[in-house]
């Protein structure tokens, strides 16, 4: 026969024992420690600095000092000393820091209580009011070997199946970070996204797009024929400022799109291309169109044509599939002139202006063609110059004011004198 119990430990009292009393005093200090049993704590690897008697702590892991070996051991100070309780399976102890029961399986202490795995097939909610009402949980939708952790909200909430398809009814307010990767539709009249008031940043299509893939954002484009479909982007309230920017390498309007408005818009532009045509970092307008009207706005119209210096050309080039044939403008210099080309290669200096005075110089020969009449008189203070056919040959005529006109032939004469010319 053995000398204590089976379960707890306790000593017996023996037939031919002295001093019965201290055994059975021993075990009653081993019932006073084990039943019903509590400790303070589970924390200490060493004894406290000063215990009252009776109390009772649960070693932790890594035990030192007095209570060196005692790992996961009860320590229970008693009549000045600490005695040594080795748990058995099944015990049960409530942790007073914790305010939480532990049971020891013989190997370890697992908090009682703690969740469980429980089979979906037996596991339902029922209505308190009405029974028959009941909710399962399948499980059957979740892959081999995975664990799904699903977090309830701290608020009044419905529970949204957002991996499959969902339908909210009535207002739906997110206030953090909403990712879809899937499809989702708002078919309401009225849905806001982004009503913070302070500052925030909202995105939709923000992904970063895998290579070779191809992201599509489509905003307003559920139009059916005859409907008319408004996409607003900043705030109109006067005073409000703002600024779009649109990153994309091509942007792209529609055959459909047949006006775009900015009466009061400052466009800045690297190029431009209208009428299908395509601007270069040469051409940087580039304009496919049968006229082009500049009209003022009220009064005087003014287009400028500028260069960086006087060896630079500013003009205008007329041209024949893209070979020039004229220039006139400031070609080289700041004096005005025109001039032609047969080739769009060599060219011929038709006109000059000199910009100090004025004076036009000719440095081609000017070829006049012979009126057979004489031309109507200039007005007064001016004179009119021109060829005149006489005899089948032509002449060069002066025409005054007063109708009267005299060739000018006789008069480049070797020795006669000069004639002044009278209006």
């Amino acid at each position: 026969m053995s000398d204590t119990t089976t379960h707890l430990g306790l000593p017996y009292l023996l037939a031919a024992q002295a001093q019965k009393h201290v055994t059975h005093n021993e075990a009653l200090r081993l019932l006073d420690a084990m039943v019903q049993l509590s400790v303070l704590d589970r924390t200490r690897t060493a004894p406290p600095g000063s215990s009252a008697d009776g109390n009772r702590h649960l070693v932790a892991s890594g035990a030192t000092g007095l209570w060196a070996g005692w790992d996961l051991n009860v320590a229970f100070w008693v009549d000045g000393a600490w005695l040594r309780l080795v748990p058995r399976t099944g015990w049960l102890v409530w942790v007073a820091a914790e305010e939480l029961f532990l049971v020891w399986n013989g190997s370890a202490w697992e908090v009682v209580g703690e969740p469980r795995d429980v089979s979906d097939a037996v596991f339902s909610l029922v209505n308190d009011a009405d029974p028959t009402k009941k909710a399962t949980f399948s499980l059957a939708g979740i892959n081999a070997g995975t664990t799904r952790s699903f977090t309830l909200p701290n608020t009044s909430s419905e529970l949204a199946i957002l991996a499959g398809t969902q339908t909210f009814s009535g207002n739906k307010t997110f206030s953090g970070t909403l990712t879809a990767s899937g499809t989702v539709t708002v078919s309401a009249a009225s849905a806001s996204i982004g009503t913070a008031t302070t500052t925030a940043t909202y995105g939709m299509g923000t992904g970063a797009t895998t290579t070779g893939a191809t992201k599509t954002v489509n905003i307003g484009t559920g139009g059916a024929s005859g409907s008319t479909t408004v996409v607003n982007i900043g705030s109109a309230t006067a005073g409000a400022g703002g600024t779009t920017v649109i990153n994309t390498p091509t942007v792209t309007f529609a055959n459909a799109v047949t006006q775009v408005g900015m009466p009061q818009a400052n466009l800045t532009a690297q190029l431009l291309g209208l009428g299908g045509a395509t601007a270069d970092s040469y051409n940087r307008l580039s304009v496919n169109t049968p006229a082009v009207l500049l009209n003022n706005a009220g009064a005087s119209i003014e287009a400028t044509v500028n260069k960086a210096a006087p060896a630079n050309d500013a003009a205008f080039a007329f041209k024949t599939g893209f070979s020039a044939r004229a220039l006139i403008g400031l070609l080289g210099n700041d004096d005005f002139s025109f001039k032609v080309s047969p080739d769009g290669s060599a060219f011929f200096d038709a006109i000059r202006i000199d910009r100090t005075n004025g004076q036009v110089e000719l440095p081609q020969p000017t070829v006049l063609p012979g009126l057979n009449a004489a031309p109507t008189p200039p007005p007064a203070g001016k004179a009119s110059v021109y060829a005149r056919s006489r005899a089948g040959a032509p002449w060069i005529d002066v025409m005054r004011p007063s109708g009267r006109d005299f060739p000018l032939q006789p008069h480049f004469g070797g020795k006669r004198p000069p004639t002044a010319l009278v209006a």
